[in-house]
């Protein structure tokens, strides 16, 4: 089941584009709002797929021979005031691996390596003189079955093989390996780089406000959205200037303008998303290493017994899973403790408010408190596996003292008897 997908209502858009259909999507209409005006619009759509790979990464054995790596160009140009920050061990390997034809449309395919432990994998498209139904077809591809190589498949298999690609090569460059989380988080960007007639950010928000929440919802019929809808989808939206906007949404975003400083805004998007998917893996793997934690101390309760404890299974068993919860509770406090030290902000208050908004629509501080819980949860877990580990060093050492009083009365009366 793929929790990243959104539930649809019967009857409503995103269903499967018939593929003859689908070929001419990229340039094909325009759009018109209440007032008669048509519009043609141009920009870029990103299907964004982040993978947890189980452990972190050691950069310096990765072998990425015979792949392309992207080497990063500097800026052309600075915006004035423009938005800085500085990435806290977040500095991914990016990886070309150039184009794809799906359903007769070129997307390109880039994919990035994180030492976090996270493979991030785009599939992208440009569209030009399109209208909203153009770009909401677009954006649904990745919810069904597409055309490859002569063969229908789901889209998101795509990015899966390349995944899988370079899993194959990651693998001897992991350190402290753990079990992934199995389910991808999966996001879209929508990018609108220029529209016709122009409009300034204001101006395109009010005017096109349901064709936008249709497209961030991914709904063909968006004309059938509700007011209380629409607000929510534009409830989280920033504007840096007159011609560049910002709209958040749980499954995708749309970036009006701004195309030549877009690069700082996606990676802000990248470390929410990021945070999310490594907050889901610890959220699992904590739910797992508690339940077998759980199942040790019953075993410990029911079959405690007399004797040298330290020579016991129980008390092996028991030492284990002292060890293994104190372990595992310092991994994940290092690790939560650089989820939220993620970002360094550097006088930008613009990226902060953005970030701020992704996470608050990614709900990222509920996981981060829930995973706090469940870190408290391991720590009362690990105080009571101690205390039983003392009670049983106590009961070793009474059984010893008593063994030693008894060798002495037995020596003694052995004594005495011989004399």
């Amino acid at each position: 089941m793929n929790y990243n997908r959104k539930p649809r209502p019967s009857g409503w858009g995103g269903g499967r584009i018939p593929f003859k259909k689908r070929q001419k999507v990229i340039s094909r209409g325009t759009s018109e709002d209440k007032g008669g005006f048509m519009q043609t619009l141009a920009g870029r759509v990103l299907f964004q797929f982040y993978y947890d790979i189980g452990g972190e990464i050691s950069m310096e054995k990765l072998n990425l021979s015979e792949l392309t790596v992207i080497r990063k160009a500097q800026p052309k140009s600075v915006r004035v005031l423009a938005p800085k920050f500085e990435e806290a061990g977040l500095k991914p390997v990016a990886i070309d691996f150039g184009v794809k034809k799906v359903e007769n449309i070129n997307f390109n395919v880039e994919a990035k390596v994180y030492p976090i432990g996270v493979v991030e994998v785009t599939l992208s498209l440009d569209f030009k003189n399109s209208s909203f139904e153009d770009i909401i077809r677009l954006v649904n591809m990745s919810e069904g079955f597409v055309r490859l190589e002569g063969k229908e498949v789901e889209f998101e298999k795509i990015p899966g093989e390349y995944f899988r690609t370079l899993q194959s090569r990651i693998q001897k460059a992991l350190v402290y390996p753990y079990e992934p989380y199995d389910q991808p988080e999966v996001y879209r960007v929508v990018i609108i780089s220029s529209i016709e007639p122009k409009l300034r950010a204001e101006e395109f928000l009010s005017r096109f406000r349901k064709q936008i929440a249709g497209v961030l919802r991914g709904e063909k019929s968006w004309e059938k959205l509700s007011e209380k809808e629409i607000e929510d989808v534009l409830r989280f939206q920033l504007s840096y200037s007159e011609d560049e906007a910002i709209v958040v949404d749980w499954y995708s975003s749309l970036i009006f303008g701004g195309e030549e400083y877009v690069d700082e805004i996606l990676q802000t998007i990248e470390i929410a998303k990021i945070q999310l998917l490594e907050l889901k893996t610890y959220d699992k793997l904590l739910d797992k290493r508690i339940e077998k934690a759980y199942g040790s101390l019953r075993s410990v309760f029911v079959h405690s017994g007399v004797g040298i404890a330290w020579l016991s299974k129980t008390y092996a068993e028991l030492s284990r899973t002292a060890s293994d919860l104190a372990e595992l509770r310092i991994e994940v406090v290092d690790y939560v403790h650089d989820l939220r030290n993620i970002l360094k902000f550097t006088g930008d208050w613009y990226l902060g408010k953005l970030y701020s908004a992704l996470g608050e629509r990614f709900r990222i501080m509920e996981w981060l408190n829930l995973v706090d819980k469940k870190l408290e949860q391991l720590q009362e877990l690990y105080s009571m596996a101690m205390e039983r580990v003392d009670v049983y060093r106590a009961m070793s050492l009474e059984f010893l003292v008593m063994l030693l009083i008894i060798s002495l009365v037995v020596l003694e009366v052995f004594m005495v008897i011989r004399l």
